[in-house]
């Protein structure tokens, strides 16, 4: 647990070490604004309708994406930052704690940043906007609990491969962020998507994560995905997709680290 927390505080440092705290929290509440502007401009002006469920089935879904996603590359970023940045990789991994404890540190860290700053913004949203809610707590902490275990798994499975990788790459990040923001339902519904990209949205585990979190907040599904599906059902899609998501992670992690310590990788450096 020392080991933990130290990760979590190591995280949230790395994060914010740039600027004041003062500063950084302002940040925090900027950073995800231009999306959020983004969906009310295209959804709802040019759309012509704030009131809809496509408006808060993007809207949210982009909030919650920003989540997900900021968890999961941030901390597979972390392989990269600590081995070209800071160079300290290799100390990391022969220290007392072992390396999954600090890169599930380094996602925490990430995660309740990132969770402030979509507090915040859902402070003015739903009372600017006039949204009306329906809450409900258990899906909630579901989709925040488990909803990061399946995203750390994606991290896993993507820090392994930096890992064994002695170029930076940072583009990949890019492309992925892009190209997970279309298969995750987070903009629009899975089901107008092609039979192949369908079926892989359906099962990829931010879709049923982000559309638990809409559920928590409004109670029923904002789109015809998964719409008449027992919530029983739907809970064992989110749970089964996000789980699997982790263990193949863990796996391949575990698998990696073992290949970059045989290899000689911890200390490589690209001039990054």
């Amino acid at each position: 647990m020392k080991g933990l927390i130290a990760s979590v505080y190591i995280g949230i440092q790395v994060e914010s070490n740039w600027t004041k705290k003062p500063l950084y929290l302002l940040y925090l509440f900027a950073s995800p604004i231009a999306s959020i502007f983004t969906v009310i401009i295209i959804y709802g002006m040019l759309g012509g309708n704030l009131k809809s469920d496509l408006f808060y089935f993007a809207l949210f879904g982009s909030l919650f994406y920003y989540f997900l996603a900021d968890t999961f590359f941030n901390t597979a970023f972390s392989v990269i930052d600590d081995r070209e940045h800071y160079r300290v990789l290799k100390y990391i991994i022969v220290s007392k704690t072992k390396y999954f404890t600090y890169t599930l540190g380094r996602g925490v860290g990430k995660a309740i940043l990132t969770l402030i700053s979509i507090t915040m913004n859902l402070l003015w949203i739903i009372p600017v906007l006039k949204i009306h809610i329906s809450f409900q707590l258990f899906p909630l902490i579901a989709g925040l609990s488990v909803g990061f275990v399946g995203a750390l798994g994606l991290a896993l499975a993507f820090s392994g491969y930096y890992l064994l990788s002695i170029r930076s790459e940072t583009s990949l990040m890019d492309v992925l962020f892009g190209g997970l923001f279309l298969i995750s339902g987070a903009m629009f519904s899975p089901t107008i998507l092609p039979g192949f990209l369908k079926t892989l949205a359906t099962y990829f585990p931010l879709t049923s994560t982000i559309e638990m979190l809409r559920f928590a907040f409004f109670g029923k599904h904002l789109s015809q995905f998964l719409a008449g599906t027992p919530f029983s059902q739907f809970f064992g899609l989110f749970l089964m997709t996000n789980l699997i998501s982790f263990v193949v992670g863990f796996v391949l992690f575990e698998l990696a680290l073992k290949s970059a310590i045989k290899k000689g990788y911890l200390d490589i450096t690209t001039a990054f």
